[in-house]
């Protein structure tokens, strides 16, 4: 695998990123010292073992400072979180999510540096309310605070132009990122174009990969649903 990665505490949220990424493909080494949670995982996991993280030399034995990202999920235990974090970081894993259980563990844990911290009640009420605001965008994917990429069909006053002309970062904030060719084939990765060429025509059954702030792909997504009605590109 080009990517690899490491989950450690195979409680609810563990597990279930752990077989997320197994579902997708990925290497997983799934590390708990439960043994009961390992066996739960085991046969679907790449590697799963039984192992207290705390303990470097045994997490070094099992090659877990050896995968691209790491994900430390040890709710109820800020003292162990801690103590993994800073071994990853020591031995090398530059990109780690790191579960808390509140906004204090939270400020305590980025003082590591550039992690990602997850705080599941945190995430999901801001995600929550995202979507009653923005229902447009309920599948977008978030990149962070008010950004997120969206897939969405072709507006129909896009069909016929290239994108140079419809210049979408000027009219409307939003970067092309990417056109899938056949909006009914989305499981196929060879009809994706990234960073398609200006002169490119956009067509019926292209779907736009698009990246912007929540209210800017609102935006252009309303056109599929007539707020435009034929007039073409309406500006901001």
């Amino acid at each position: 695998m080009s990517h690899s990665f490491l989950v450690v505490g195979l409680g609810t949220f563990g597990s279930r990123v752990a077989k997320a990424l197994i579902d997708e493909g990925a290497y997983v080494l799934a590390v708990d010292r439960d043994e009961e949670r390992v066996n739960l995982i085991r046969d679907h996991a790449s590697k799963a073992v039984c192992c207290d993280a705390v303990n470097a030399e045994a997490m070094r034995a099992i090659s877990a400072f050896e995968v691209d990202t790491a994900i430390v999920a040890l709710r109820n235990h800020f003292d162990s979180t801690v103590l993994v974090t800073h071994a990853l970081r020591k031995y090398g894993i530059t990109h780690l999510l790191v579960q808390v259980d509140n906004e204090q563990e939270a400020e305590a844990i980025q003082t590591f540096g550039s992690i990602e911290v997850i705080f599941p009640p945190r995430d999901m009420a801001l995600r929550i309310a995202k979507r009653l605001i923005h229902p447009d965008l309920a599948e977008s994917v978030p990149l962070g605070h008010n950004v997120a990429i969206i897939d969405i069909t072709c507006p129909t006053s896009f069909v016929g132009r290239t994108i140079s002309k419809l210049e979408l970062r000027t009219v409307y904030g939003v970067n092309l990122i990417g056109i899938r060719h056949e909006a009914q084939n989305r499981a196929s990765r060879d009809n994706l174009t990234i960073n398609p060429a200006p002169d490119t025509q956009l067509r019926g059954e292209d779907n736009l990969i698009l990246l912007g702030t929540l209210e800017q792909l609102a935006k252009v997504k309303g056109l599929n649903n007539g707020r435009d009605g034929n007039r073409g590109i309406l500006k901001p």
